[in-house]
């Protein structure tokens, strides 16, 4: 069903600050955007096969929900590699596990959903389906 782990997602108060702690980790910088519609920028470090998502939101409403009173940083998903997302989410969701989204997420080029923590246990798990950057398979959606 999983791949593989493809990142974890950390929730920060500062993205410049954790990305100098990162780079200073020997982490390299992958790519880094802001995300408008989801009210967030983010940056992607990469060592050795895996990756951390920094998320750093930009509204206080946001800051908020996803981080927190008095936190920095907390890890707030993992992303795991999969084949198909639509495969999976039927899978996870013959299992009893409930996904964010009724389609998956456009994110670039990849496609993405994530699960519901109240039914896995806690643990947010994105999943993320890698697509070709030029492929025409891909459509946009909105979160």
């Amino acid at each position: 069903m999983f791949r593989r782990i493809d990142h974890v997602g950390v929730v920060v108060d500062d993205l410049v600050h954790a990305g100098a702690v990162l780079r200073l980790l020997g982490f390299s910088l992958i790519r880094a955007q802001e995300v408008p519609e989801r009210g967030v920028s983010i940056a992607f470090y990469g060592c050795g096969d895996g990756q951390i998502e920094l998320i750093e939101p930009l509204r206080a409403d946001i800051r908020g929900a996803r981080l927190g009173s008095g936190a920095i940083a907390r890890i707030e998903h993992i992303g795991v590699e999969v084949d198909s997302v639509h495969a999976v989410a039927d899978a996870l969701q013959a299992l009893g596990v409930a996904l964010t989204h009724a389609d998956p997420v456009q994110i670039g080029p990849n496609l993405s959903n994530w699960t519901k923590i109240a039914t896995t246990a806690g643990i947010q798990f994105q999943l993320v389906e890698r697509r070709d950057p030029g492929s025409s398979e891909t459509s946009e959606a909105t979160f």
